[in-house]
Formats: C-alpha cells, sequence, structure tokens
C-alpha cells in the first residue's frame, strides 16, 4: 500500500456542507425490496444528500470554505492556494478553483487549480496541496473536495445511484513546525 507524509504541514481544521434534501435508499424502486435491504445492510448507505438542481459543487465547497476560515479566524489575504478537487465540476472551462478564489474573496495571486477525480481525489489533492506548501514555503491553504455526483448518475443504475450523494468539504493546511501530515 503506498503511503505519505509531509514535514511541517498541519491539517488546522475540516468542514463540511450538505445539501438539505435527502433521498431514501429504501424508497428506490429500481431494485427489489430484499435487494435494497441487502444493499443497506451491507454498505450502511440507508439514505443520500441530495442538491437542489441549481446548486452546484462549487457552492457546497464555498460553504465549507467560508466556515472553516471563520472557525480558525484565518484572514483571507493570508490563504496563498487553493485546490479543487471534484469529478462535477461547474463547468469545464473556467476551472472551479478560479470561481471559488474569487467568490471567497482570496486574492488574485493565490494559487488555484482543479484536480478532475472521483475516489481517490482527496487523497490526492492533500498530498499535491501539502507537498506544494512545503517546497514552496506557502504558510495556508485550502483543500476543496466534493461532488454532485446526483447531476449525472443515471436514475436507473443500480450499482452508483443508491451509492453516492452530494457533498462539499474545506480542509485548511497549514506550515507549522514539528507537524506531520
Amino acid at each position: 500500500m503506498a503511503t505519505f507524509s509531509v514535514n511541517n504541514i498541519a491539517i488546522k481544521g475540516i468542514s463540511c456542507c450538505v445539501p438539505k434534501n435527502t433521498e431514501r435508499n429504501i424508497d428506490l424502486d429500481i431494485l427489489a425490496e430484499d435487494e435494497i435491504q441487502k444493499f443497506i445492510d451491507v454498505t450502511g448507505v440507508e439514505e443520500r444528500r441530495v442538491a437542489a438542481k441549481e446548486i452546484c459543487t462549487s457552492d457546497l465547497c464555498c460553504e465549507a470554505a467560508e466556515k472553516v476560515i471563520k472557525d480558525l479566524n484565518w484572514q483571507k489575504e493570508e490563504i496563498e492556494i487553493l485546490v479543487f478537487v471534484s469529478q462535477t465540476a461547474d463547468y469545464i472551462l473556467p476551472i472551479s478553483a478560479a470561481i471559488l478564489q474569487d467568490r471567497l474573496g482570496l486574492p488574485t495571486s493565490c494559487i488555484a487549480f482543479d484536480v478532475p477525480l472521483g475516489c481517490s481525489g482527496y487523497v490526492y489533492g492533500l498530498s499535491i496541496l501539502a507537498s506544494m506548501m512545503k517546497t514552496t514555503g506557502i504558510k495556508k491553504g485550502l483543500l476543496l473536495a466534493g461532488d454532485t455526483i446526483s447531476k449525472i448518475v443515471s436514475k436507473t443504475d443500480k450499482s452508483t445511484l443508491p451509492l453516492f450523494g452530494d457533498a462539499g468539504s474545506a480542509t485548511a493546511l497549514e506550515l507549522s513546525d514539528n507537524a506531520e501530515l
């Protein structure tokens, strides 16, 4: 199994945002009642959060970012890098990270880019962000990761639909002596 560690980088806070709307898997009609109950028993996924059609992945991540920035009492002008990880970015172009950089009021000097990955994306994003901070001396950074998978998954997909919901997260990283990520 591959592992990584980065010295002098600390996770200072994590925040998440989920949509209000929930859908219960037991109510799905794409599987027989015994199949869906077995699915719930095996996965533990009883319900999923589903974003309204006007809610984008960046909306959920922006809310999470605002909360973690406020909770940490960070000044936005101190944030030097933002990495956005999603397989359901708002657009192909422009990148969602640039949109989020502007929406959050981060400085134009802030590095901002997308990483278009799904399941492994958070870990990849974390390693990219931490490594860039360590090698460049960047002091504060944000990893925003999320998806609104409900917008692209088929309503007849028996393997994906009952498994994945919509959410956004923000992880705040800081260059810190004697820390290890």
